[in-house]
């Protein structure tokens, strides 16, 4: 095969997207020629109708799904989230590549973080149903009143449409964001240096699974071939990031439990680590039913098979976990206060309470949602957070130019990819004596592991857990192979009930 035909819908993001897909296809097979082709589908033509009173099955889709079947391309790229859960005969989802962020990303003008009765453009029932519930927790001003209204239209036209409005924000899948602003086509380079040129007056929150999960499928391309064309079947084959895949097809396994569709105020996503799998489920089902779940499903070799032997656990409480008292350390505020236009990693809120001198040029990171929370209340800004799911899983970078790290934490804190700034210092207390009999621990740090082996070292050889990130890494490369990760401690609490 010589030339082939890929087709896509006319929008800047989609025309990426096509040509991603086509790059991606070049490296296999470097002398084939590439035609990428577009077309309006009715989504695309009828801009007046929220999506969610539109049809609910190909209403971004058919249009090109007809093409493909009249054979005048050979394959389509959409995103897949826009796909109806079941694909009617004669096409099939053949391939998809490498997933970009399944997150949302909320982007608010400067000037209306103070209110706390705000507007959102959204026209998503998922990002409304969950973001009322969240934003109200995380955002500085704590609103007591949020509105959300339906708007369309490719990237940069809904986010000229919010700074000529009176809207205060606009929620929109972070995948499209990063697509434009990391995109290297000469084509569309207008587009992304207007986009960039909005954010002078704009301030961005990228919004956790575990709140907001996305849509089935968000961040991951489907591409769209004839069923029987064997030809391309083979070559889309090279291409195919399998795991990917698999990930979709659960989320969309599971959206279609519920009824299926756009409409839905339901979000499920589906990640998957190195320690294991992470599914994060969210929303309201037609029946009214509430849906609330974030598990961790570990792969075997990190599956703990003590719990037979379960005499004692640490700590029976979460308030009981700490074997240091905290003291700050002043001089950090002079160094806190002349950090700027960087990024700052808090793991623990209480890192910063005696703090309150951070510019608002800086981008801030939490460890997870209650630190974030935590911060929020005090005024601050919590531009994302890694979830609980370890330092190494968000992003290093900001989404608009890279940037310096910090990380706070105390003065004895491994160095790591961020350079620390410490504000405070651990004062050991003295440990109860009752742990050297303690059968299975939960640790919230590894300064407390090693304290704790230092001082006994007969539990060296116990159950020992933790979280997700930095601590399991510590722990890790003390006993290798012998830690057990877990995505929060009331997991592992509930876990030792039942073998109880």
């Amino acid at each position: 095969m010589k030339t082939l035909t890929i087709i896509s819908r006319k929008s800047p993001l989609a025309q990426i997207q096509a040509e991603i897909v086509g790059k991606r296809i070049l490296k296999y097979f470097p002398k084939m020629e590439i035609k990428y082709i577009q077309k309006d589908t009715q989504g695309d033509i009828d801009l007046n109708t929220p999506l969610n009173k539109m049809p609910e099955i190909g209403v971004f889709t058919n249009d090109i799904r007809n093409e493909l079947i009249e054979k005048n391309a050979d394959l389509a790229v959409h995103s897949w989230k826009d796909l109806p859960v079941e694909m009617e005969e004669g096409t099939k989802i053949s391939a998809t590549i490498e997933r970009a962020d399944l997150r949302d990303i909320l982007i608010f003008k400067k000037n209306s973080i103070p209110k706390d009765d705000i507007s959102i453009y959204t026209s998503s029932p998922r990002r409304k149903e969950n973001l009322s519930n969240f934003l109200p927790k995380a955002l500085p001003s704590q609103p007591k009143k949020i509105k959300f209204l339906n708007i369309r239209g490719n990237i940069s036209t809904r986010i000229k449409k919010l700074i000529g409005s009176d809207v205060d924000g606009l929620v929109m899948a972070k995948a499209a964001l990063d697509r434009i602003l990391n995109g290297d086509s000469t084509k569309f380079l207008k587009e992304k240096k207007e986009v960039l040129s909005f954010f002078k007056e704009l301030n961005w929150m990228v919004l956790p699974l575990s709140e907001n999960p996305s849509a089935p499928a968000q961040g991951a391309l489907a591409i769209e071939s004839r069923s029987n064309d064997e030809v391309i079947l083979e070559i889309l084959t090279k291409i195919n990031n399998e795991e990917v895949f698999k990930s979709v097809e659960k989320e969309r396994k599971i959206l279609k439990e519920y009824g299926g569709g756009c409409h839905q105020k339901i979000g499920v996503s589906h990640q998957i680590l190195e320690m294991g799998e992470v599914l994060n489920l969210k929303g309201e089902t037609e029946e009214g039913i509430r849906l609330n779940e974030n598990s961790f499903f570990p792969k075997a070799k990190f599956t703990d098979e003590s719990f037979s032997k379960i005499q004692s656990i640490y700590p029976e409480k979460l308030e009981n976990s700490s074997f240091f008292d905290r003291e700050t350390i002043e001089d950090s505020s002079r160094a806190l206060k002349d950090i700027n236009n960087s990024g700052i990693y808090v793991s623990r809120s209480n890192g910063l309470d005696s703090f309150n001198n951070i510019k608002d040029s800086n981008t801030i990171w939490t460890s997870g949602i209650k630190t974030w929370l935590s911060l929020s209340r005090k005024g601050i800004w919590i531009n994302g957070t890694s979830d609980s799911l370890g330092e190494m899983e968000s992003p290093p970078e900001n989404i608009l130019k890279k940037i310096k790290w910090y990380k706070i934490s105390h003065e004895a804190a491994p160095k790591g990819d961020k350079e620390i700034i410490p504000t405070y210092r651990l004062i050991k207390k003295e440990l109860p004596e009752e742990i050297k009999n303690v059968t299975h621990f939960y640790w919230m740090s590894a300064s407390s592991f090693e304290y704790a082996v230092e001082k006994y070292p007969e539990i060296i050889d116990r159950s020992h857990a933790c979280g997700l990130g930095r601590t399991f890494e510590e722990i890790s490369t003390i006993i290798p192979g012998k830690v057990y990760p877990y995505l929060k401690y009331q997991d592992w609490l509930e876990k030792i009930k039942q073998a109880k």
